[in-house]
Protein backbone atom coordinates (compact mmCIF):
# COMPACT_ATOMS: atom_id res chain seq x y z
CA UNK A 1 0.00 0.00 0.00
CA UNK A 2 1.25 3.49 -0.84
CA UNK A 3 2.73 5.22 2.20
CA UNK A 4 3.82 8.42 0.43
CA UNK A 5 4.24 11.57 2.46
CA UNK A 6 2.14 14.59 1.58
CA UNK A 7 4.14 17.20 -0.31
CA UNK A 8 2.93 20.38 1.36
CA UNK A 9 4.31 22.50 -1.49
CA UNK A 10 1.45 21.15 -3.63
CA UNK A 11 -1.89 22.60 -2.52
CA UNK A 12 -4.68 20.03 -2.71
CA UNK A 13 -7.99 20.70 -0.99
CA UNK A 14 -11.16 18.66 -0.97
CA UNK A 15 -14.85 19.31 -0.54
CA UNK A 16 -16.26 16.11 0.93
CA UNK A 17 -20.02 16.40 1.45
CA UNK A 18 -22.35 13.65 2.60
CA UNK A 19 -25.39 13.26 0.30
CA UNK A 20 -28.00 13.86 2.99
CA UNK A 21 -30.14 16.64 1.49
CA UNK A 22 -29.91 20.32 0.62
CA UNK A 23 -26.54 22.04 1.00
CA UNK A 24 -26.36 24.00 4.25
CA UNK A 25 -24.78 27.44 4.13
CA UNK A 26 -22.03 26.15 6.42
CA UNK A 27 -21.15 23.39 3.96
CA UNK A 28 -21.23 25.89 1.10
CA UNK A 29 -18.78 28.12 2.97
CA UNK A 30 -16.49 25.12 3.55
CA UNK A 31 -16.59 24.30 -0.17
CA UNK A 32 -15.93 27.94 -1.10
CA UNK A 33 -12.97 28.32 1.26
CA UNK A 34 -11.47 25.01 0.11
CA UNK A 35 -11.86 26.20 -3.49
CA UNK A 36 -10.33 29.62 -2.78
CA UNK A 37 -7.35 28.18 -0.87
CA UNK A 38 -6.56 25.89 -3.80
CA UNK A 39 -7.12 28.42 -6.57
CA UNK A 40 -5.27 31.25 -4.79
CA UNK A 41 -2.15 29.08 -4.87
CA UNK A 42 -2.75 27.45 -8.26
CA UNK A 43 -3.59 24.17 -6.56
CA UNK A 44 -6.14 21.40 -7.08
CA UNK A 45 -9.73 21.35 -5.78
CA UNK A 46 -11.21 17.87 -5.30
CA UNK A 47 -14.79 16.64 -4.86
CA UNK A 48 -15.19 13.51 -2.74
CA UNK A 49 -18.56 12.01 -1.86
CA UNK A 50 -18.69 10.70 1.72
CA UNK A 51 -21.51 8.17 1.79
CA UNK A 52 -20.32 5.72 4.45
CA UNK A 53 -23.22 6.56 6.79
CA UNK A 54 -25.73 4.53 4.82
CA UNK A 55 -28.67 5.29 7.13
CA UNK A 56 -28.51 9.05 6.46
CA UNK A 57 -28.32 8.92 2.66
CA UNK A 58 -31.05 10.81 0.80
CA UNK A 59 -32.02 9.87 -2.74
CA UNK A 60 -31.18 12.64 -5.18
CA UNK A 61 -28.77 14.39 -2.79
CA UNK A 62 -25.74 13.65 -4.98
CA UNK A 63 -27.50 15.50 -7.82
CA UNK A 64 -28.00 18.46 -5.46
CA UNK A 65 -24.26 18.52 -4.78
CA UNK A 66 -23.44 18.64 -8.50
CA UNK A 67 -26.11 21.28 -9.20
CA UNK A 68 -24.73 23.45 -6.41
CA UNK A 69 -21.16 23.13 -7.66
CA UNK A 70 -22.21 24.08 -11.19
CA UNK A 71 -24.48 26.89 -10.03
CA UNK A 72 -21.85 28.50 -7.82
CA UNK A 73 -18.91 28.09 -10.19
CA UNK A 74 -16.92 26.08 -7.65
CA UNK A 75 -15.87 23.61 -10.31
CA UNK A 76 -13.72 20.73 -9.09
CA UNK A 77 -10.54 19.56 -10.82
CA UNK A 78 -10.89 15.96 -9.64
CA UNK A 79 -13.89 13.95 -8.53
CA UNK A 80 -16.20 11.04 -9.37
CA UNK A 81 -16.64 12.44 -12.88
CA UNK A 82 -13.04 13.69 -13.29
CA UNK A 83 -10.44 11.07 -12.44
CA UNK A 84 -7.15 12.62 -11.39
CA UNK A 85 -5.43 9.38 -10.49
CA UNK A 86 -6.49 9.29 -6.83
CA UNK A 87 -9.90 7.64 -7.19
CA UNK A 88 -12.37 6.27 -6.53
CA UNK A 89 -13.79 9.55 -5.24
CA UNK A 90 -16.86 7.97 -3.62
CA UNK A 91 -16.23 6.46 -0.19
CA UNK A 92 -18.59 3.50 -0.61
CA UNK A 93 -16.63 2.52 -3.73
CA UNK A 94 -13.38 2.88 -1.81
CA UNK A 95 -14.82 0.81 1.03
CA UNK A 96 -15.70 -2.00 -1.38
CA UNK A 97 -12.00 -2.38 -2.19
CA UNK A 98 -11.25 -3.10 1.48
CA UNK A 99 -8.75 -0.28 2.01
CA UNK A 100 -10.22 0.98 5.29
CA UNK A 101 -10.22 -2.45 6.94
CA UNK A 102 -6.70 -3.04 5.67
CA UNK A 103 -5.44 0.18 7.27
CA UNK A 104 -7.34 -0.54 10.50
CA UNK A 105 -5.68 -3.96 10.72
CA UNK A 106 -2.30 -2.25 10.33
CA UNK A 107 -3.10 -0.27 13.47
CA UNK A 108 -4.20 -3.43 15.29
CA UNK A 109 -0.84 -5.02 14.48
CA UNK A 110 0.93 -1.95 15.89
CA UNK A 111 -1.16 -1.98 19.07
CA UNK A 112 -2.71 1.35 18.08
CA UNK A 113 -6.17 -0.22 17.63
CA UNK A 114 -8.02 -3.31 18.84
CA UNK A 115 -11.06 -5.50 18.20
CA UNK A 116 -14.07 -4.80 20.40
CA UNK A 117 -16.83 -7.40 20.76
CA UNK A 118 -18.92 -5.60 23.39
CA UNK A 119 -22.69 -5.86 22.99
CA UNK A 120 -25.05 -2.90 22.89
CA UNK A 121 -26.28 -3.97 26.31
CA UNK A 122 -22.79 -3.75 27.83
CA UNK A 123 -22.10 -0.41 26.16
CA UNK A 124 -25.37 0.93 27.57
CA UNK A 125 -24.01 0.40 31.09
CA UNK A 126 -21.20 2.85 30.30
CA UNK A 127 -23.52 5.75 29.47
CA UNK A 128 -23.00 9.03 31.29
CA UNK A 129 -25.47 11.91 31.29
CA UNK A 130 -23.87 15.20 30.32
CA UNK A 131 -25.48 18.65 30.59
CA UNK A 132 -24.57 21.80 28.69
CA UNK A 133 -23.41 23.83 31.67
CA UNK A 134 -24.51 24.85 35.16
CA UNK A 135 -25.03 28.46 34.16
CA UNK A 136 -27.79 27.65 31.67
CA UNK A 137 -31.41 28.42 32.47
CA UNK A 138 -33.28 25.32 33.57
CA UNK A 139 -35.66 25.20 30.59
CA UNK A 140 -32.82 25.56 28.06
CA UNK A 141 -30.60 22.87 29.52
CA UNK A 142 -29.85 19.97 27.23
CA UNK A 143 -28.87 16.60 28.62
CA UNK A 144 -27.34 13.98 26.40
CA UNK A 145 -25.89 10.58 27.08
CA UNK A 146 -22.35 9.76 26.03
CA UNK A 147 -20.44 6.50 26.15
CA UNK A 148 -16.77 6.63 27.07
CA UNK A 149 -15.43 3.17 26.38
CA UNK A 150 -13.53 1.50 29.23
CA UNK A 151 -11.01 -0.48 27.09
CA UNK A 152 -12.59 -3.76 28.21
CA UNK A 153 -11.71 -5.61 24.98
CA UNK A 154 -8.17 -4.23 24.85
CA UNK A 155 -7.24 -6.88 27.40
CA UNK A 156 -8.50 -9.90 25.43
CA UNK A 157 -5.84 -12.47 24.60
CA UNK A 158 -4.92 -13.30 21.01
CA UNK A 159 -6.61 -16.67 21.48
CA UNK A 160 -9.86 -15.06 22.69
CA UNK A 161 -9.84 -12.63 19.77
CA UNK A 162 -9.20 -15.40 17.25
CA UNK A 163 -11.98 -17.53 18.74
CA UNK A 164 -14.47 -14.64 18.64
CA UNK A 165 -13.61 -13.85 15.02
CA UNK A 166 -13.87 -17.52 14.04
CA UNK A 167 -17.28 -17.72 15.74
CA UNK A 168 -18.55 -14.77 13.72
CA UNK A 169 -19.23 -12.60 16.75
CA UNK A 170 -19.95 -9.01 15.59
CA UNK A 171 -17.12 -6.60 16.27
CA UNK A 172 -15.88 -3.08 15.76
CA UNK A 173 -12.27 -1.90 15.61
CA UNK A 174 -11.41 0.86 18.08
CA UNK A 175 -8.57 3.33 18.25
CA UNK A 176 -6.29 2.67 21.24
CA UNK A 177 -5.68 6.12 22.69
CA UNK A 178 -3.28 6.56 25.62
CA UNK A 179 -4.79 7.50 28.98
CA UNK A 180 -1.74 9.46 30.12
CA UNK A 181 0.11 12.46 28.70
CA UNK A 182 -1.30 14.93 26.18
CA UNK A 183 -1.76 15.46 22.45
CA UNK A 184 -1.10 18.77 20.70
CA UNK A 185 -2.16 19.85 17.23
CA UNK A 186 -1.91 23.14 15.34
CA UNK A 187 -4.79 24.94 13.68
CA UNK A 188 -4.21 27.84 11.28
CA UNK A 189 -6.95 29.90 12.96
CA UNK A 190 -6.94 28.79 16.61
CA UNK A 191 -3.20 28.10 17.02
CA UNK A 192 -1.76 25.27 19.11
CA UNK A 193 -4.31 23.26 21.08
CA UNK A 194 -3.32 20.69 23.71
CA UNK A 195 -5.70 18.07 25.10
CA UNK A 196 -5.12 15.65 27.98
CA UNK A 197 -5.15 12.12 26.59
CA UNK A 198 -7.42 10.92 29.40
CA UNK A 199 -10.17 12.95 27.70
CA UNK A 200 -9.84 10.98 24.45
CA UNK A 201 -12.29 8.17 23.87
CA UNK A 202 -11.25 5.05 21.97
CA UNK A 203 -13.33 5.99 18.95
CA UNK A 204 -14.61 3.34 16.57
CA UNK A 205 -12.67 3.10 13.30
CA UNK A 206 -14.52 0.22 11.62
CA UNK A 207 -18.21 -0.30 12.41
CA UNK A 208 -19.90 -3.68 12.83
CA UNK A 209 -21.29 -3.42 9.27
CA UNK A 210 -17.73 -3.26 7.93
CA UNK A 211 -17.96 0.41 6.96
CA UNK A 212 -15.44 2.91 8.32
CA UNK A 213 -16.56 5.72 10.57
CA UNK A 214 -16.59 9.24 9.18
CA UNK A 215 -13.46 10.24 11.11
CA UNK A 216 -11.37 7.23 10.12
CA UNK A 217 -12.30 7.33 6.43
CA UNK A 218 -11.44 11.03 6.41
CA UNK A 219 -7.89 10.43 7.59
CA UNK A 220 -7.26 7.53 5.20
CA UNK A 221 -8.71 9.31 2.17
CA UNK A 222 -7.02 12.63 2.91
CA UNK A 223 -3.65 10.88 3.13
CA UNK A 224 -4.14 8.76 0.01
CA UNK A 225 -5.38 11.77 -1.98
CA UNK A 226 -2.46 13.93 -0.71
CA UNK A 227 -4.79 16.56 0.76
CA UNK A 228 -2.69 19.47 2.05
CA UNK A 229 -5.36 21.63 3.74
CA UNK A 230 -8.45 20.42 5.61
CA UNK A 231 -11.17 23.04 6.10
CA UNK A 232 -14.11 22.30 8.40
CA UNK A 233 -16.31 23.80 11.11
CA UNK A 234 -14.84 24.40 14.55
CA UNK A 235 -17.19 21.79 16.01
CA UNK A 236 -14.53 19.32 14.81
CA UNK A 237 -11.82 20.86 17.00
CA UNK A 238 -12.69 18.47 19.83
CA UNK A 239 -12.16 15.38 17.66
CA UNK A 240 -8.98 16.61 15.97
CA UNK A 241 -6.62 15.13 18.64
CA UNK A 242 -7.92 11.69 17.60
CA UNK A 243 -7.06 12.53 13.98
CA UNK A 244 -3.61 13.67 15.13
CA UNK A 245 -3.00 10.38 16.92
CA UNK A 246 -4.02 8.43 13.82
CA UNK A 247 -1.55 10.38 11.70
CA UNK A 248 1.14 9.78 14.32
CA UNK A 249 0.36 6.06 14.56
CA UNK A 250 0.64 5.69 10.78
CA UNK A 251 3.74 7.89 10.61
CA UNK A 252 2.05 10.29 8.18
CA UNK A 253 2.36 14.05 7.89
CA UNK A 254 -0.74 15.93 9.00
CA UNK A 255 -2.47 18.39 6.68
CA UNK A 256 -2.91 22.05 7.59
CA UNK A 257 -6.09 22.36 9.68
CA UNK A 258 -8.36 25.35 9.11
CA UNK A 259 -11.31 25.28 11.51
CA UNK A 260 -14.02 27.81 10.69
CA UNK A 261 -16.12 29.86 13.13
CA UNK A 262 -19.74 29.00 13.79
CA UNK A 263 -22.41 30.67 11.63
CA UNK A 264 -25.24 32.09 13.75
CA UNK A 265 -28.52 33.84 13.09
CA UNK A 266 -29.24 37.41 14.19
CA UNK A 267 -30.07 36.12 17.70
CA UNK A 268 -26.58 34.59 17.87
CA UNK A 269 -27.91 31.05 17.85
CA UNK A 270 -26.67 28.37 15.47
CA UNK A 271 -28.16 28.81 12.00
CA UNK A 272 -30.76 26.06 11.63
CA UNK A 273 -33.10 24.78 8.94
CA UNK A 274 -35.98 26.48 10.76
CA UNK A 275 -34.54 29.89 9.81
CA UNK A 276 -35.79 29.39 6.25
CA UNK A 277 -32.50 30.49 4.69
CA UNK A 278 -30.02 27.90 5.91
CA UNK A 279 -29.41 26.22 2.55
CA UNK A 280 -28.22 27.35 -0.87
CA UNK A 281 -31.48 26.12 -2.43
CA UNK A 282 -33.56 28.07 0.13
CA UNK A 283 -31.78 31.26 -0.88
CA UNK A 284 -32.20 30.64 -4.62
CA UNK A 285 -35.92 30.03 -4.09
CA UNK A 286 -36.16 33.37 -2.27
CA UNK A 287 -34.77 35.21 -5.30
CA UNK A 288 -31.13 35.62 -4.35
CA UNK A 289 -28.72 35.24 -7.26
CA UNK A 290 -25.87 32.76 -7.02
CA UNK A 291 -23.12 35.39 -7.38
CA UNK A 292 -24.49 37.38 -4.44
CA UNK A 293 -24.83 34.25 -2.30
CA UNK A 294 -21.20 33.26 -2.93
CA UNK A 295 -19.97 36.80 -2.26
CA UNK A 296 -21.98 36.95 0.98
CA UNK A 297 -20.91 33.50 2.19
CA UNK A 298 -17.24 34.37 1.56
CA UNK A 299 -17.58 37.18 4.12
CA UNK A 300 -19.01 34.92 6.85
CA UNK A 301 -15.86 34.90 8.95
CA UNK A 302 -13.41 36.55 6.53
CA UNK A 303 -12.82 40.00 5.05
CA UNK A 304 -10.51 41.32 2.35
CA UNK A 305 -7.40 43.32 3.22
CA UNK A 306 -9.03 46.53 1.96
CA UNK A 307 -12.51 45.68 3.33
CA UNK A 308 -14.06 45.54 -0.15
CA UNK A 309 -17.47 43.89 0.08
CA UNK A 310 -18.60 43.35 -3.52
CA UNK A 311 -16.25 40.80 -5.08
CA UNK A 312 -16.58 38.38 -7.98
CA UNK A 313 -15.33 34.82 -7.64
CA UNK A 314 -12.16 35.73 -9.56
CA UNK A 315 -11.56 38.67 -7.22
CA UNK A 316 -12.11 36.43 -4.20
CA UNK A 317 -9.50 34.02 -5.56
CA UNK A 318 -6.99 36.88 -5.79
CA UNK A 319 -7.78 38.31 -2.36
CA UNK A 320 -8.41 35.25 -0.21
CA UNK A 321 -5.97 34.59 2.64
CA UNK A 322 -7.19 31.89 5.00
CA UNK A 323 -4.91 33.10 7.82
CA UNK A 324 -7.22 36.14 8.10
CA UNK A 325 -10.29 34.06 8.96
CA UNK A 326 -11.82 35.18 12.27
CA UNK A 327 -12.28 33.02 15.36
CA UNK A 328 -15.48 34.77 16.42
CA UNK A 329 -18.87 33.43 15.24
CA UNK A 330 -20.12 34.89 11.95
CA UNK A 331 -23.63 36.34 11.92
CA UNK A 332 -25.86 35.52 8.94
CA UNK A 333 -27.27 39.00 8.34
CA UNK A 334 -30.17 38.59 5.91
CA UNK A 335 -30.46 42.39 5.55
CA UNK A 336 -26.87 42.57 4.30
CA UNK A 337 -27.51 39.71 1.87
CA UNK A 338 -30.56 41.55 0.50
CA UNK A 339 -28.45 44.67 -0.02
CA UNK A 340 -25.70 42.68 -1.71
CA UNK A 341 -28.23 40.89 -3.92
CA UNK A 342 -29.63 44.28 -4.97
CA UNK A 343 -26.15 45.43 -6.01
CA UNK A 344 -25.71 42.35 -8.21
CA UNK A 345 -29.17 42.73 -9.74
CA UNK A 346 -28.39 46.37 -10.64
CA UNK A 347 -25.19 45.31 -12.37
CA UNK A 348 -27.11 42.71 -14.37
CA UNK A 349 -29.54 45.25 -15.80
Amino acid sequence: MDERKIEMSTIRTRFAPSPTGRMHVGNLRTALYEYLIAKHEGGTFILRIEDTDQERLVEGAVDIIYRTILGTGLIHDEGPDKDGGYGPYVQSERQASGIYLEYAKQLVEKGAAYYCFCTKERLATLKTAVGNGEDEEEESKEVKEIIKYDKHCLHLTKEEIAANLASGIPYVIRQNNPSEGSTTFHDAIFGDITVDNEELDDMILIKSDGFPTYNFANVIDDHMMKISHVVRGNEYLSSTPKYTRLYQDFGWEEPVYVHLPLITNEEHKKLSKRSGHSSYEDLLEQGFVSEAIINFVALLGWSSSNNTEIMSLDELIQEFDYTHINKAPAVFDIVKLRWMNGEYLKNME
